[in-house]
Parts: structure tokens; C-alpha cells; sequence
């Protein structure tokens, strides 16, 4: 059913470098991206279709690209203006030493769609609000957040562009994540192949994990097949 090995063979479409947790994606990968960041309504048989590969293969390669937390997600864009939302940016100021913690303080506030960290103790935040007065309550509430310094806001006029952040090139590189705890893999991965796909692993610990869940899952579909 399943193997273990430290070094992938060369066969695979993920190709680990000479840093075993930086990835490259293949040409196939590139173009499964580009339809699903054009429209993530696209079925597998239609970008099957269009990168000129199967529909299996479409699904195994999608499953692995979520499953290593390069896609994290399907959605749809709204447009808060056309709602009468406000849109607003704040760039906030913090003590270097609790960046970390305030950001993920400000997360949590109502609102809040966004939360970047910056150099310099600086906090890039993106809040959608209704009603537009709830501003003053997010900036009240921003500032008493411990070691916040200072906090300027910018109320969203006009949108001019709005395009997908990720830029997909020819040529990507990814950071290989478990599959178990969702951390980076910052050492030589676990490789468990597993019904014919790879799945990477930080650790032994997260390996056995990941394999007893996978088994249990795959019992009960089987079992729930049986019961049909």
C-alpha cells in the first residue's frame, strides 16, 4: 500500500533542491494554478482539458498543491463597496520585541480582514467595517492593544486594481509543509507514498500521525461505500 523513503525518486513532479524543504513546481502545477487562480470554479475535467493532462491527474496534483498549503482556499470575490462597506488601512507602529503578539491581537478585532507583518515593528492591516462609523471603534480598539506606538488609517476612496497576489511564473519554487501539523519542513522531510501520491512529513512523530488519520479515513469511506 505504502512506502517509506527519505530521497524522492527523480520520477516525482515535486523535485526537492539541494534544501530539502524548498520545492519545485513543475510546468503542470504552473498551469493547474494559473486556471484556478483565473477561476476556482473551473472543474478538474475542464483544466484537465486545458493544461492537456487527465482528470486524475488534475485531482492528485490539486490535492497535493492543497495539501502542501500553496492553495488554502476556493472563494469568491465581493466587492464591499457595491454593499456599502468601508474599506480601510491601517499601518500601525509597534514595540519591535511584541510585533508578533500585537499583530495577532489586531487579528482578532472585529472586522479585520487582513493582518501583515513589516519591518520595523510595522503592522499592515486591512478592515472592512459596517457602518462606516465603526472605524472610530476599530481605531479606539487598536489602541489599546498593549505596545502599540502609533496607528495611521486610510479610508478606501476608489478601488483601481485588484488582482491575485500570487505572481505565477514558469519557473516556482514552494516551502515544503507537513501534511500532519501544517508546519514548514525546515529539515530533510519524511516521504510516505500512499496509494500512489507523495506525502511529505516534518517528522516521524507527524508521519505516524498522518498515516493512522489517513488509514481511519480511508476505512470509513469504505465502509460507508459497503453500506450503500
Amino acid at each position: 500500500m505504502d512506502s517509506l523513503e527519505r530521497v524522492p525518486a527523480p520520477s516525482t513532479f515535486i523535485r526537492l533542491q539541494s534544501l530539502h524543504h524548498v520545492v519545485e513546481l513543475d510546468r503542470t502545477d504552473v498551469a493547474i494554478l494559473r486556471c484556478l487562480q483565473a477561476d476556482s470554479r473551473m472543474s478538474f475535467r475542464d483544466i484537465a482539458k486545458a493544461v492537456g493532462v487527465s482528470t486524475p491527474t488534475v485531482s492528485a496534483r490539486v490535492s497535493s498543491l492543497e495539501r502542501m498549503g500553496i492553495v488554502t482556499g476556493y472563494t469568491a470575490r465581493v466587492d464591499p463597496a457595491q454593499l456599502n462597506e468601508t474599506s480601510v488601512t491601517l499601518v500601525i507602529k509597534a514595540k519591535l520585541s511584541a510585533a508578533v503578539d500585537v499583530a495577532e491581537a489586531v487579528a482578532g478585532l472585529p472586522g479585520v480582514r487582513r493582518v501583515a507583518l513589516a519591518r520595523g515593528g510595522r503592522i499592515v492591516v486591512d478592515a472592512t467595517l459596517v457602518p462606516p462609523a465603526n472605524v472610530n471603534a476599530l481605531l479606539e480598539s487598536v489602541g489599546h492593544v498593549p505596545d502599540v506606538i502609533d496607528a495611521d488609517h486610510y479610508v478606501t476612496v476608489r478601488t483601481l486594481k485588484e488582482e491575485p497576489r500570487a505572481v505565477l511564473a514558469d519557473h516556482l519554487n514552494a516551502t515544503l509543509t507537513c501534511f500532519e501539523c501544517k508546519g514548514p519542513i525546515t529539515a530533510e522531510p519524511v516521504r510516505r507514498r500512499i496509494d500512489g501520491r507523495d506525502h511529505f512529513l516534518c517528522c516521524r512523530s507527524c508521519e505516524s500521525l498522518y498515516v493512522k488519520r489517513y488509514e481511519t479515513v480511508k476505512a470509513r469511506a469504505a465502509k460507508g461505500q459497503r453500506g450503500r
